[in-house]
């Protein structure tokens, strides 16, 4: 079984090359200088963008446009190793050494305001909301998608110690109020309703590149002389030392909410929002690897959720945390921050973030599929002409100095690809990626 499995995955491997240019380059890029890149994307949906690269590292956001309407997301794209392998001939001849990476995307979507009256647990439960529940629960009062069009300012600049930032504006005005509940029922809003005056997220990007350095698993692979796609022999090593440039990515983004019509002063905020992770090998390796191997999960304090669970509890769960981690196997892939202090019409108060379930996660660009799961989160907020608040998130991509080819025969071309099939054959898959992080 494990034969015809690596057979087929060694077939599928035959694009690799093609797909991974759109994303970055297989080898990775060591010019780490960041450049800022906007315009139009088809990344998350598609729409316009803001980002800033570093090497095969990004960190930006995608909004919606008048042209193509989306949400708004902040995310970070990059590059990490499961490791590397010394790949030999059947005679024991050394034919090259890689690094065998895996492609990432880690962010969060903001996708609606609802207002509600609380049903005296400080939060909002979807679960009810999703099925017109409204008896004994949280009653809305009126809500927005965010799916709709963005303008975004120039993005500003600034570099120092090797750190840069890059700031700038995106907001929407004049926000309608998509439905609102009268007595329980729901209507289509209206011009009377009013609207949402104005929804802003400043946001700073920024890049830092550092020197690491971290043990990766490694592995000795044979190949076929007959059939130069074939694995002859895999052995796991003892893990190797390696040092390396890391671009350590973040974003924080003030929200400012200004102008919600409240029903009532009791009445509270939701912000829903997506926190995702997603990884990119080639699809028919990736499912194998997702399915047999592959184990993500979200955790903060008193709560933790697994990539396979997409069950939707029946109450949300309040953070005892001021954030949300999210791991694999190998490594820690990013973070959510927030603080629990928030400005409300110029006053110091205090916002709640809650989680309500996990859903699958699915995006792709340039015919690159990442496949992962998200978390359905929200920040509550207390009612207020005026809501300002600042969380963030933050990743490191960690570019290991792994050795390059010392003998450059025909089979260096199905290097990568026979590697791949290597590794998804045996479970030392499953060993984590133990480099040094930051806390």
């Amino acid at each position: 079984m494990k034969g015809t499995i690596a057979a087929l995955l060694a077939l599928a491997l035959l694009g690799t090359s093609l797909a991974l240019a759109g994303v970055a380059s297989a080898q990775g890029d060591r010019d780490l200088t960041p450049v800022v890149e906007q315009g139009s994307t088809e990344r998350l949906g598609g729409g316009d963008w803001i980002s800033v690269r570093a090497g095969d590292a990004r960190v930006g956001v995608v909004y919606g446009t008048a042209a193509h309407p989306n949400k708004l997301y902040v995310f970070a794209e990059y590059k990490r190793f499961l490791g590397g392998a010394d790949i030999y001939d059947e005679q024991g001849n050394f034919l090259r050494t890689v690094g065998l990476p895996v492609y990432t995307i880690f962010g969060q979507s903001f996708d609606g305001i609802i207002e509600f009256r609380d049903d005296g647990d400080d939060l909002f439960n979807f679960y009810q909301f999703d099925r017109h529940n409204f008896t004994t629960y949280d009653l809305p009062e009126k809500a927005t998608r965010l799916n709709r069009t963005w303008t975004a300012t120039e993005p500003v600049v600034e570099a120092s110690n090797g750190t840069t930032w890059v700031n700038f504006t995106v907001e929407s005005q004049n926000v309608p109020y998509d439905v609102v509940w009268e007595r329980g029922l729901m209507r289509r809003g209206t011009t009377a309703d009013g609207a949402l005056d104005r929804l802003a997220f400043t946001f700073h990007l920024k890049v830092t590149v550092r020197e690491v350095t971290g043990e990766v698993p490694w592995w000795n692979v044979t190949v076929s002389d007959g059939s130069q796609r074939r694995v002859a022999h895999v052995e796991r090593l003892d893990n190797r030392t390696f040092s390396g440039e890391a671009v350590a990515m973040g974003a924080k983004y003030d929200h400012l909410i200004e102008g919600w019509d409240f029903a009532s002063p009791q009445s509270k905020l939701a912000l829903e929002t997506r926190a995702f992770v997603g990884n990119y090998v080639p699809q028919a390796v990736g499912e194998f690897i997702h399915l047999t191997y592959f184990h993500a999960e979200a955790r903060s304090g008193n709560y933790t959720r697994r990539g396979n669970d997409t069950t939707t509890p029946d109450r949300p769960r309040l953070l005892t945390l001021d954030r949300v981690y999210f791991d694999d196997n190998w490594d820690r892939v990013g973070r959510l921050v927030w603080v629990s202090n928030v400005t409300v019409d110029g006053r110091a108060d205090t916002m709640l973030f809650q989680v309500q379930g996990g859903e699958l996660f699915r995006t792709g660009h340039y015919g690159a599929l990442f496949a992962g799961f998200a978390i359905r989160g929200a920040f509550i907020y207390p009612a207020g002409g005026t809501i300002q608040h600042d969380p963030s998130l933050d990743a490191t991509s960690a570019l290991w100095n792994l050795p390059e080819a010392l003998n450059l025969t025909p089979i260096t071309v199905l290097a990568l690809q026979v590697l791949i099939v290597g590794i998804a054959m045996g479970p030392a898959i499953l060993l984590r990626v133990r480099g040094r992080r930051e806390k």
